[in-house]
């Protein structure tokens, strides 16, 4: 339905499949979806005006919040983001916040420790977290601080102990800044029951294992999970507890190669919820369609990996 709304409703959308001779009429039936052409920043994005990328051809008329890419590898990219898009990272957010860390049983502080500013990281989780507390009636309190570590540090300190839990989202590599100057500063995580979401990046076993040991908490399954997303499409795929306990499976049995055949390192193993996100994989790259901003078909995240069914790896 998307790949039919663009080609209808998002002129580059049309133009784009007009210079590959494409026919959005050859598309019959689901399997027909793998011959529509990838689309990606360069030969998509980066070649038309946002005028010509949005929904009809409108967008100084929107209401948006526009998040940066980091430009880390060129000139930042803007993505204008609709408030669906909230609603669909909240729907997933509110998902593992119950079933992770029972915030409908526990009052619960979530400390935002993700950059804010243009990023999506920070205030992409602050606008989802105010639609679960405020519609789902939790005793949920946010504070905003992003990467000021003492800031973070602090919170804890004054806050933390007036709830039953904190939940602190940030990048693994600032978290670890967080907890090893938080101890300097006189903090016993252990103290106080944690939780921890993180975003951006994969990371080992060994530093899930530190994380435990250093605030003493014990559930190894359910009180870490890392995300999978991008400031393209949001929040895509998320860890669970089903998951963890795979991959740490693997990882204790060094097997591995058993589901990742090419893994050099640990990989980020999530799952999907795909009523929001269609992911493929072709030539070991990951495609994805889904409602955004900026609608996008078959785009290339640029990102090496696979899909595998849970029926498959349960098979494996």
């Amino acid at each position: 339905q998307q790949f039919f709304a663009m080609s209808q409703r998002v002129p580059a959308y049309k133009d784009f499949l007009k210079s590959k001779n494409f026919s959005p009429s050859s598309v019959r039936v689901p399997e027909d979806l793998k011959n529509i052409p990838p689309i990606d920043k360069d030969n998509y994005l980066r070649k038309y005006p946002k005028e010509m990328l949005c929904w009809d051809g409108e967008f100084a008329h929107g209401q948006w919040v526009i998040s940066s890419t980091s430009g880390s590898t060129g000139q930042p990219y803007y993505f204008p983001r609709e408030h669906s898009q909230d609603w669909q990272y909240a729907i997933t957010a509110e998902l593992y916040l119950r079933s992770n860390f029972q915030i409908h049983k526990r009052s619960t502080l979530y400390i935002v420790a993700f950059p804010m500013g243009a990023w999506i990281g920070g205030l992409f989780t602050y606008e989802a977290l105010k639609i679960v507390a405020e519609h789902g009636g939790y005793e949920l309190s946010i504070i905003t601080p992003g990467i000021h570590k003492q800031e973070v540090i602090n919170a804890v300190k004054q806050l933390g102990k007036s709830f039953d839990q904190i939940i602190i989202g940030a990048y693994a590599p600032f978290l670890k800044d967080i907890l090893d100057d938080g101890m300097r500063d006189g903090i016993n995580w252990s103290d106080y029951r944690m939780g921890f979401v993180f975003s951006a990046e994969a990371f080992s076993e060994k530093f899930r294992d530190y994380v435990l040991k250093t605030t003493g908490t014990t559930d190894a399954l359910r009180s870490t999970l890392n995300h999978y997303g991008t400031v393209d499409l949001g929040t895509m795929a998320h860890e669970t507890p089903e998951s963890v306990l795979i991959r740490r499976t693997l990882v204790a049995q060094n097997s591995l190669h058993a589901l990742f055949p090419e893994a050099n390192r640990q990989p980020t193993f999530a799952q999907y919820n795909p009523d929001l996100f269609y992911f493929e994989a072709q030539d070991n790259n990951l495609l994805c369609t889904s409602y955004s901003g900026l609608p996008l078909v078959r785009y290339d995240l640029k990102d090496y990996g696979g899909v595998i069914s849970r029926e498959d790896v349960h098979l494996t």
